[in-house]
């Protein structure tokens, strides 16, 4: 299992989506920080559909004791557009965690800076595209991350 954790998100059809994306991969959700909307937000819902009881997650409000408890007990791979290593060339395993910034601002400069060594990136093709939507980004990801732990498992 997989942990998705998306720091300060902003847009909720983006983690209604991602929650479901969870749901179908029995990976957690982790929620941190300020938010852009409520959690009741009714958008929210509906991108997730009637599968929020399906799905494992977990709202953390403050975002500072969140991000030094991740670095301290976790492995952990930050997204960002920032980085030049694809993710393709990261190893991922069970119980890591992939952490995906906010959709306005993307992961704080200082945990990149820190952790520059976990970071990665979505190669694009189009340098006029600054970067791809965030649950399609959770998806491309998160489904390479099983793909290698189902091939190590034949």
């Amino acid at each position: 299992m997989f942990t998705i954790v998306l720091l300060e998100p902003q847009i909720p059809p983006n983690t209604g989506s991602t929650g479901r994306l969870c749901g179908a991969t029995n990976s957690r959700l982790h929620v941190v920080g300020q938010l852009g909307f409520e959690l009741s937000d009714k958008t929210l819902k509906r991108a997730g559909l009637d599968y929020w009881e399906h799905i494992e997650w977990e709202y953390f409000p403050d975002l500072d004791d969140y991000c030094s408890s991740m670095v301290r007990n976790k492995s952990f791979h930050l997204l960002t557009t920032k980085s030049s290593q694809p993710y393709t060339s990261r190893r991922f395993k069970k119980g890591d965690f992939l952490v995906f910034g906010s959709e306005t601002a993307g992961i704080n400069d200082a945990l990149l800076k820190n952790h520059w060594h976990n970071t990665c990136t979505i190669p694009m093709e189009n340098s006029r595209i600054r970067s791809l939507n965030l649950a399609t980004s959770v998806g491309i990801v998160l489904y390479e991350a099983i793909r290698q732990n189902n091939a190590n498992e034949e």
